[in-house]
């Protein structure tokens, strides 16, 4: 699916938004928006792709700094780019502030647009991709479950957890919890091959949390049920003889104590718009892992469907 990357520029006197508006107009995946720095405006619009601050006087290293401070630290996973300008380029060389780039005044609006769409492009592929399962990583779920929101479409968003799977890294090791996690990907592709459709998307958060977003509630049911039976049919592979067996494996905690764990499974957390209205992707994360804490208290793999109706 393809979503818009979005743009936020910073302009206390409103002279770039017609510039940059008219530069960016040609780009049908980037959207424009405009704000003040005034700290309550700038709080409802964080989150975004890239950041561009048009200082209009010299002599606000400081304000700039600050304002840099407050806008990533409403970020979590996302480390933005940030575009600000000045006619005192020798002095603002001389200032280090993480993440921004200075150009010099007067605007060149094409230097400007060739820049943000560069920045961009690297961010995007820099954030998309998890290095082991190679899905597309927290940037593009976001995006993809945003988009789905502001347009109001159907969604199911699918949470995969392997239960145990930090034990079983440290008895088995990297290699094999690689191994692992590439099985419950090739899984995932499966099921959804099978029951969903061409435009459902699967992401991997990290480590042995994945995510699928859905573009109907019909068959999500179907998907999970069938990401678990793979799962549990094949996960013996990954264990040695003697540990399939025995039932569990011994590990060292914290204490220097062995302590038991039983085989991996899975705990699946379903969340959808079907019967709740979701104004934002924090609600749904919220409402997932809800639904998440309560499948991870039941022993084997287990699936849980938030449906409930709105109270």
């Amino acid at each position: 699916m393809k979503y818009k990357k979005r743009i936020l520029l910073i302009d206390d006197t409103n002279k770039m938004v017609g510039v940059l508006s008219e530069a960016f107009a040609k780009d049908d995946d980037i959207e424009l928006v405009c704000s003040s720095s005034a700290r309550n405006e700038l709080r409802n619009k964080l989150g975004y792709d890239y950041y561009i601050i048009y200082i209009h006087h010299d002599g606000l290293v400081a304000d700039l700094r600050n304002l840099v401070i407050f806008v990533t630290g409403f970020l979590n996973y996302m480390n933005p780019v940030i575009l600000a300008f000045s006619s005192d380029l020798e002095t603002m060389h001389s200032i280090v502030i993480p993440g921004v780039g200075f150009l010099p005044l007067p605007v060149n609006v094409d230097v400007i647009h060739q820049q943000a769409i560069n920045a961009i492009e690297i961010l995007s592929a820099n954030r998309s991709i998890n290095d082991v399962s190679h899905l597309p990583g927290n940037y593009a779920i976001d995006a993809t479950l945003r988009d789905k929101i502001e347009k109001g479409d159907k969604f199911v968003l699918v949470y995969i957890d392997i239960d145990k799977f930090k034990p079983y890294t440290d008895y088995y090791g990297l290699f094999m919890a690689g191994q692992l996690i590439n099985f419950l990907t090739e899984i995932l592709g499966s099921a959804v091959a099978r029951y969903g459709s061409k435009h459902d998307f699967i992401g991997h958060i990290g480590g042995d949390d994945f995510v699928l977003i859905l573009n109907d509630y019909s068959y999500a049911a179907d998907i999970g049920t069938e990401i678990i039976r793979q799962f549990d049919e094949g996960v013996s592979k990954y264990y040695e003889p003697e540990d399939l067996e025995r039932g569990y494996i011994e590990v060292l905690n914290r204490k220097g104590l062995k302590d038991r764990f039983g085989l991996i499974s899975l705990s699946i957390a379903m969340v959808s718009n079907e019967f709740r209205h979701f104004d934002s992707t924090d609600e749904v994360y919220k409402r997932m892992m809800l639904a998440k804490d309560e499948a991870k208290q039941i022993s084997g793999s287990v699936m849980l469907c938030d449906t409930s109706k709105m109270q």
